[in-house]
């Protein structure tokens, strides 16, 4: 279970990474101009967060996962996915703020930084 502190911490790692806000004022992580990060809540209040990735059959691959992803937007180039923080663990977090970071910032912005970097 990770929490949004989590992302603060790991995303914090990645290279040039700032933190920000979104649009509405929610927190947020930014690769250059481009959000990869931001904190969300269910009708519940349980967090989540919103990441980006370009494998465009992700809700496929995910389907049997929906209580953890729980929303899946599929446009024409990517795919932004809604996962419930107290479901990840950090290693599946930093491997999706790492994609995140790639298809939102570029992957030569991140460089030879890794997943097991962020975990340190």
């Amino acid at each position: 279970m990770v929490t949004w502190e989590d992302v603060d911490t790991l995303a914090g790692r990645l290279p040039g990474a700032e933190v920000g806000v979104a649009h509405d004022g929610s927190p947020a992580w930014h690769a250059g101009r481009h959000t990869f990060a931001r904190l969300r809540f269910d009708d519940d209040g349980r967090e989540l967060v919103q990441v980006w990735t370009g494998e465009m059959d992700t809700e496929q691959a995910l389907a049997d996962r929906r209580d953890t992803f729980v929303r899946i937007d599929t446009f024409r180039f990517r795919v932004t996915a809604w996962a419930r923080l107290d479901r990840l663990d950090r290693r599946e977090l930093a491997e999706l703020l790492v994609e995140s970071y790639d298809i939102r910032g570029g992957p030569r912005r991140r460089g030879d930084v890794g997943v097991d970097d962020l975990l340190g």
